[in-house]
């Protein structure tokens, strides 16, 4: 007997998903790229903890273990 080919998945919903997927990567590489230049034009205000800093008005953070 000849099986009959069936395909349970939607191309268009497929090719949408992967697009999306695509828009995604692009806006997170976008967005941490703004990160960045938040961070290095930030005037820092560090709170400090034993072995790290953490600036809290952008997030940026470094070890104190030298």
């Amino acid at each position: 007997m000849d099986q009959k080919y069936t395909n349970n998945t939607p191309t268009n919903e497929v090719n949408r998903l992967i697009e999306e997927i695509d828009y995604l990567h692009q806006n997170i590489h976008f967005l941490k790229g703004r990160i960045e230049s938040i961070q290095r034009h930030c005037k820092h205000i560090f709170l400090e903890t034993p072995g790290m800093r953490k600036c809290h008005k952008c997030g940026f953070a470094e070890s104190t273990y030298y």
